[in-house]
């Protein structure tokens, strides 16, 4: 028979899993929740001991019936004591979880999500908004695949802006009889290449580094899935790393097919130089050195002194090889024919026209805010 103080923690850990219910899941509502939760607990914190006694089993009552309600769509994987020691070794870890959210993966080791989930496949770090995010979900790699597009989109506004200004300049100059701008076009001419250098640049480096990002999205998620059932020397690689050392972008293509693969082949070979296809040849030969110049530029790399034509129209090939290269490596380690659901697919035109409206909507807030 339970003392009055373990029934007390009994029914407290009840609470404390539907919170973690609450703070994700839209069956619930976590505001409303809060308030049950928060009465309750100011009863076993600061009443007496007959209150206590009188009012414990109607809690118990209203608890348990929010729980078997829930259960019943989110059927549990383990107790769930067990589930709420862990939200509350969350708490004590991340004292802001509530706003960082969880990865989804650790939700799935307690509660069966089939329910849940909006996309065909999620990474195990994807992580889950919590309370005001519910019902939204977000992962590094797509912070950056946006920043790609957002950069392009700005280059391409860039060019057509600097196309559209030159040609004009020009018209006005020969009706005039000039041959050559002055110094004020030419300062407004050299501001808008520069721009549209930039965010060429940075179209290339953002395509870059989401690449490095997802690829080693790919390692992790196999890692923390299987972390309890790989060998070690996998574990390393699928961290990033073999005998204590970095391994590069390349050889972490290769290596992650051959772990992740049911087959342990690599459909995509790129440790030997006959055997490279493209896109990867011309990624890794040709753009490759270009990203590395424009991160960490020295006289004796590819120079970054281009024509803001000749920067724009690299930095547009780039995005769809990336593109195209991401596409390859996800269907290859995942035996798939589709592309990241929680990646849009990675459809280029797809991904191109969100990164359009967005700059759209805020060229609308600047009409009336800046």
């Amino acid at each position: 028979m339970q003392s009055p103080e373990q029934n007390i923690n009994r029914i407290w850990d009840i609470a404390v899993f539907l919170q973690m219910m609450a703070a994700f899941c839209n069956d619930i509502d976590f505001y409303e929740y809060k308030t049950l939760m928060l009465d309750f607990h100011e009863l076993i914190k600061d009443s007496d001991e007959q209150k206590i006694n009188t009012e414990l089993s109607i809690y118990e009552r209203q608890l348990t019936d929010i729980a078997n309600s829930i259960i019943k769509k989110y059927p549990l994987k383990r107790n769930y004591r067990e589930i709420a020691k862990d939200w509350n070794e969350k708490h004590k870890l991340d004292k802001e979880v509530i706003s960082n959210g969880v990865m989804i993966g650790w939700l799935e080791k307690q509660i069966d999500l089939t329910n849940y989930y909006w996309y065909d496949y999620t990474p195990y770090h994807f992580k889950v908004g919590l309370v005001i995010h519910k019902g939204r979900g977000e992962i590094e790699e797509n912070f950056l695949l946006q920043d790609s597009f957002t950069c392009f989109v700005k280059a391409e506004k860039g060019i057509k802006l600097l196309d559209n200004f030159g040609n004009g300049q020009k018209e006005k100059f020969k009706s005039q009889g000039k041959n050559e701008f002055d110094k004020e076009t030419l300062d407004k001419l050299n501001a808008l290449k520069y721009e549209v250098s930039f965010y060429s640049r940075m179209t290339i480096i953002s395509f870059y580094s989401f690449l490095e990002c997802f690829v080693n999205s790919l390692g992790f998620d196999y890692y923390y899935r299987n972390e309890e059932s790989i060998d070690k020397k996998d574990a390393e690689i699928l961290r990033g790393s073999k005998n204590g050392r970095f391994l590069n972008l390349k050889c972490k293509i290769e290596k992650y097919q051959k772990i992740l693969r049911a087959d342990k082949s690599a459909k995509i070979i790129l440790s030997d130089d006959n055997q490279i296809k493209e896109p990867f040849k011309s990624l890794f030969d040709s753009y490759e050195e270009l990203r590395n110049s424009s991160v960490h530029y020295s006289p004796e790399k590819l120079r970054i002194w281009l024509k803001p034509h000749d920067w724009f129209n690299k930095a547009k090939d780039f995005s769809v090889l990336v593109i195209e290269a991401s596409i390859q490596i996800w269907k290859s380690c995942h035996e798939t024919s589709k592309g990241p659901d929680y990646l849009g697919r990675l459809e280029y035109d797809r991904l191109y026209k969100m990164a359009k409206e967005r700059e759209e909507e805020i060229r609308e807030i600047e009409k009336n805010w800046l």
